[in-house]
């Protein structure tokens, strides 16, 4: 099924800033649209909001698991992952899984290790469109991308950075 793309790095996330993460397969219309989303945000808010992406076809779902196990947190486990699914973040299977990140400290002992990061996880593209609509009410730019309906099949050949590593937190490096 072809390489792996690794997974980049996720450092400790600059003081006063929020990294609004997106992971999911390369070629995806939800993945895409969360994907410009979290891209416009960041756009409008570049002294609030960061960006951080991995799109892999052959990771995605191994990434999923790996997050899922190791980074969720316990209190948010039980939270719906979509909108009209029983299933929970605990049990989200779909792309993209996607989650609001904050703080911490990098380990010294060079093993790209983060510790006392704060997770806000959203789950799927709905989730994230709601809680867009619901923070930035008043600007049209990121209200004209957080319809919680899923966006035509078509989007996927309109196209969507899914560079990887991508997002704006190598810029604060």
């Amino acid at each position: 099924m072809g390489n792996k793309i690794p997974v980049p790095k996720r450092p400790p996330v600059p003081v006063g800033m929020t990294r609004i993460c997106v992971s999911g397969f390369s070629i995806s219309h939800n993945v895409g649209q969360a994907q410009k989303l979290a891209a416009a945000i960041a756009a409008e808010h570049p002294d609030k909001y960061e960006t951080w992406f991995y799109f892999s076809n052959s990771g995605f779902k191994n990434f999923l698991s790996q997050f899922l196990q190791e980074r969720l947190p316990e209190d948010q486990k039980g939270l719906p992952s979509v909108l009209g699914s029983d299933k929970t973040l605990a049990e989200h299977t779909s792309a993209p899984f996607c989650w609001l990140e904050q703080g911490g400290t990098a380990v010294a002992d060079g093993d790209d290790k983060v510790e006392g990061k704060t997770y806000q996880v959203k789950g799927g593209r709905d989730m994230l469109c709601q809680w867009a609509g619901k923070e930035f009410p008043n600007n049209e730019s990121i209200q004209a991308l957080s319809n919680v309906e899923s966006p035509p099949i078509m989007n996927v050949f309109r196209g969507f950075d899914n560079k990887t590593p991508g997002g704006t937190w190598m810029e604060h490096k």
